[in-house]
Formats: C-alpha cells, sequence, structure tokens
C-alpha cells in the first residue's frame, strides 16, 4: 500500500477537477452552438445574446412550431452523433488500458483521455473560427474516444483511489472525488452562459481548452504514481489479450463477497448510468423548448445547480445518512430522490419549477459511489483496475445506450406536445436498479 501522507497534498483530485471543469462546460457550449448553428440555417429565431432563448416571442405560431421541431430533433441527433463517436472507441480503450494500469501504474489513465479531450477542443474551435460543417465535431469526438475520453480518466482515478485508501474510507472517497467532478461542473455552469451571452462561443472553448491543457501538465507535473514498480509482480503490454482475461477473471473467479453480488452491482451501475446521462442529454433541449425558452445564462445556473446538489448530496447523503443508515439503503434513497426529481421534470412548465428540481434530486449522487466503493471492496487490490475498467466501459456503453434512447424518444414526444416524457420513463427505469440491490 502506499504511504497516505505522502499522498495527501498530490492527489489527482485537481486533475479531475480541471478535467470536469473542461469537460461539463463543453457540453452545453456545444449543445448550444449546434443548436445556434442548425436553427441559424433553419430560419428559426434563436439568439444566444438574449435573456429569451426563442428570440423576441415566447408564442409560436404553427409555421415556427415546426421549424422548431425540425432543429431541436436535429440539433438531439447531432448530439447522439458526437457521444456515439466518442463513446464507442472509449469503451475498447478503457478495458484495455484498465487492466494494463494494474500492472504498469495509473498515469497513463490519466494523462491520455486528457490529451485527447484537448485535441478535441483544437478541432471544435476550428470548427467555429472556419464555421465547417458541424458533422466535423465527430472527429474530435473520436480523437477523444481513442484516447479513453472520460470513461479512462474516471476508470483511472477510482483505481489510484482504491490504491491509496483503506476500504472503510473507500465509499466516502469516492463521493468525495464524485463531489470533485461535479463541483468543476457547477463552477463551469456558473461562467458558461454569461460568457456565451457576452462573447459568443469562441472564446468559452479557449478557456476549456487552456483548462485541459493544464490537466496534461499537472498528470505528468505533480501527481505520483500510486502502483510504483516495486509492488508490480507481473507485468502486461498494453492491447495484449491478457488484458481481456484479467477482466474476464474479475467477475468468473468465486470469492467470499459474492460472485453473484459483484454482477448484479455492476449491472444496478451501469443501468444508474444510463438514465442519469441520457436524461442529461436532452435537459438543454427540454429547456431551450417554449414555453421556458431558456437563455445561455439561465441554461449554466440550472445546470451549476444541478452539478451542486448531486456533488455535495453525494457527500452528505453518505455522512449524514450513514449515521442511521447502512450504505446500500443510503444508495436506495439516492434512487428514490432521482425518481423524485425527474417526476418533478417532467411537470416543469415554469422556470421556478424547474429550478427546485436539484433540491429533489439532492441525493441522487449517492448512488454511484456507494455501488463502485461496495464493488471495490469485494475484490483483490491487484484486480481494482481491471474491475473499474469493466464498471467504466459498461458505464459508457450505458451512456452511448442512454442517449441513443433519450435522445431518439425526445424528439418523438414532441410530436405528441409532450416533451417531459422522457423523465417519466428515466424515474421508471430508475426501479430497475432499485430491485436489482434489493
Amino acid at each position: 500500500m502506499v504511504n497516505f501522507q505522502k499522498l495527501k497534498w498530490r492527489t489527482p483530485e485537481i486533475v479531475v477537477f480541471l478535467y470536469a471543469y473542461g469537460l461539463f462546460m463543453h457540453v452545453p457550449v456545444i449543445q448550444q452552438y449546434v443548436y445556434s448553428r442548425i436553427a441559424k440555417s433553419k430560419g428559426f429565431p434563436y439568439d444566444a445574446h438574449k435573456k429569451t432563448g426563442c428570440g423576441n416571442i415566447t408564442i409560436l405560431n404553427a409555421t415556427m412550431q415546426h421549424i422548431e421541431q425540425e432543429v431541436q430533433s436535429l440539433a438531439s441527433y447531432v448530439h447522439l452523433g458526437i457521444v456515439m463517436f466518442a463513446a464507442l472507441p472509449s469503451v475498447v480503450m478503457s478495458l484495455l488500458i484498465g487492466s494494463w494500469t494494474d500492472s504498469r501504474g495509473r498515469r497513463p489513465a490519466l494523462f491520455l483521455p486528457a490529451l485527447g479531450s484537448t485535441l478535441e477542443s483544437i478541432v471544435v474551435i476550428l470548427v467555429m473560427y472556419f464555421e465547417w460543417p458541424i458533422y466535423v465535431l465527430f472527429v474530435g469526438a473520436s480523437i477523444n474516444g481513442l484516447c479513453g475520453s472520460f470513461t479512462t480518466i474516471i476508470m483511472g482515478t477510482m483505481a489510484y483511489i482504491a490504491d491509496t485508501t483503506h476500504e472503510d474510507q473507500r465509499s466516502l472517497r469516492l463521493a468525495i472525488l464524485e463531489f470533485m467532478v461535479f463541483f468543476g461542473a457547477m463552477v463551469s455552469q456558473l461562467t458558461s452562459g454569461l460568457w456565451i451571452e457576452k462573447y459568443s462561443f469562441i472564446i468559452p472553448y479557449w478557456f476549456i481548452l487552456s483548462c485541459l491543457s493544464l490537466s496534461c501538465i499537472l498528470v505528468i507535473a505533480i501527481v505520483p504514481e500510486s502502483r510504483p514498480p516495486d509492488v508490480i509482480q507481473n507485468k502486461t503490454a498494453f492491447c495484449s489479450c491478457r488484458s481481456l482475461q484479467n477482466v474476464y477473471k474479475v467477475y468468473m473467479t468465486p470469492r467470499e463477497g459474492g460472485r453473484r453480488n459483484l454482477f448484479l452491482l455492476t449491472l444496478s451501475s451501469g443501468v444508474t448510468n444510463l438514465i442519469l446521462q441520457g436524461v442529461a442529454g436532452v435537459i438543454v433541449l427540454f429547456v431551450l423548448h417554449t414555453p421556458l425558452c431558456f437563455s445561455p445564462k439561465l441554461v449554466g445556473y440550472l445546470s451549476a445547480l444541478r452539478y451542486l446538489s448531486i456533488g455535495v448530496g453525494a457527500v452528505l447523503g453518505i455522512k449524514v445518512l450513514g449515521r442511521w443508515l447502512s450504505v446500500i439503503n443510503i444508495s436506495r434513497v439516492g434512487m428514490l430522490s432521482t425518481m423524485a426529481s425527474y417526476i418533478l421534470f417532467g411537470f416543469s412548465t415554469k422556470i421556478f419549477i424547474v429550478f427546485l428540481v436539484p433540491f429533489a434530486g439532492l441525493f441522487m449522487g449517492c448512488v454511484v459511489p456507494i455501488l463502485r466503493g461496495i464493488m471495490s471492496r469485494i475484490v483483490s487490490q491487484d484486480e481494482q483496475g481491471a474491475l473499474f475498467s469493466a464498471v467504466a466501459s459498461l458505464e459508457m456503453l450505458c451512456h452511448l445506450c442512454g442517449t441513443f434512447l433519450f435522445n431518439s424518444l425526445y424528439p418523438a414526444s414532441l410530436k405528441f406536445h409532450f416533451p417531459g416524457f422522457v423523465f417519466f420513463l428515466g424515474a421508471i427505469i430508475t426501479w430497475i436498479p432499485f430491485i436489482l440491490i434489493w
């Protein structure tokens, strides 16, 4: 085990914070940029510089309603394409890199995704400057995916934490990691809307590039290796079949904590991610739609409040509710909180109702770190990378499936004037992991 005191102030959370800041600022900026480009080409009155996203009107005639549906649908499908081109290669890369880090160290799993996101940012800036076709964004997403994307950096950080913490503190430490991710997201959202309104899209993206570049530098400069050569017994070559065999062995080896429990926890984590990421992919489109017509500033404030509540709720939920409830029951409370937030979102027709949603979902951030912490305690120290690579790959695959499902259903729901349908569906699917961990 690595010396904890030595790593106290040199942990990867600062890298994750910067990466999350850039990544989560990227999501609303790129969604609104795509929406703006499509609206402009279709003649829809969307203006990112005004207090309402629907130009000067909030009640649309039949023609404008039809054009709005076209814009929303196409923007939804472009977002799906961006996610797909990043997710598919990242699933494979995470499986290969995860087990490889058990024998070669964790730092490559932190550096490669940060580098990939930096290169994607450069592609996005070029698209914005030269107004290239928005489908060129798929190229940047592919580069990011081939470097592992968000899947791999989270996998690497989870394995790093497993290397450097005791078992009884692991769920809390993973919750703190979750908080750092969503704190970075919150800070980015507080500024993204204001920057878009004042400077349009290019200036915010230069800042995103700066954050991601700095995260690359910090991995090299300050983060020590949690698995130095003297603690590694068997070394695995990169992109070898042995990496995949190690992942297979994690789930096939009989265990004291129960192989069946490991399967169910992994499946629950994947389904939870399917819902969270699937719903998150349509939130911006939902609030841009009439009658809400959010401006970029309001989109940023809402996203910041959502991420703050998830991050704070993850830490407080485990720390406070842990006085009276077991960790598995805390995760059930988090799932009930998730359902409540989605139901409230589905009924939102007023701005103030939308801003009540994060409070209803305060404890939704408890679910994932608890499930990860329990899984981490079931496997051995030398299997942490293989485990978390499998978990991260499944979560990214579920992210892709969730994005495909919700971004396909959302345009269909607009034809029936029922855009809130996707949120009710998310609440229903949340019952699946709730039952699996019963």
